[in-house]
């Protein structure tokens, strides 16, 4: 026999309590998961990235170098060339900028620059710095280490 309505229709009525704090936290949880997941995923996209054109920026720097140094005319001016754009592009750290600096430097040119150094007794220790030189051999700047017991063996 099919069912059949009741005559008159039943109010059902659920009472619940309201939500507390804890619960309404909790039910924003996977999205605020979701989101720092995302944020360490762009990160870590980002650092390789980075890294990998890096790694391209050095590939090219070595042939650049390489270049640089090479017997053939075209090739040397070539690779000079690309030394002056790879040096001034945003991968390129200062340390790179001085290797690059110091792999193209003329070998002739740095041993005059060397020796008119030695003949001022100052050395430049960077582009804007200088300092004066002290040989080892001189009496002058030696001193006397015998009441020097830091390690605590008297020597």
């Amino acid at each position: 026999m099919p069912p059949t309505p009741s005559p008159t229709p039943l109010d059902v009525i659920v009472h619940t309590a309201p939500a507390a704090d804890w619960q309404v936290w909790a039910a924003f949880a996977p999205l605020i998961a979701a989101i720092i997941a995302a944020l360490i995923a762009g990160a870590a996209l980002w650092q390789k990235r980075r890294a990998d054109n890096r790694a391209e920026w050095w590939r090219r720097a070595q042939w650049a170098l390489d270049a640089s140094m090479s017997d053939h005319r075209a090739r040397k001016e070539m690779g000079q060339q690309a030394i002056n754009i790879l040096g001034q592009s945003k991968l390129a750290t200062q340390e790179d900028g001085v290797l690059l600096k110091i792999g193209t430097e003329d070998p002739l040119d740095a041993a005059n620059r060397a020796r008119l150094a030695e003949a001022n007794d100052t050395v430049a220790l960077t582009d804007h710095v200088e300092a004066p030189l002290t040989r080892v051999d001189d009496p002058a700047t030696t001193r006397d280490n015998e009441r020097d017991h830091n390690d605590g063996t008297g020597r």
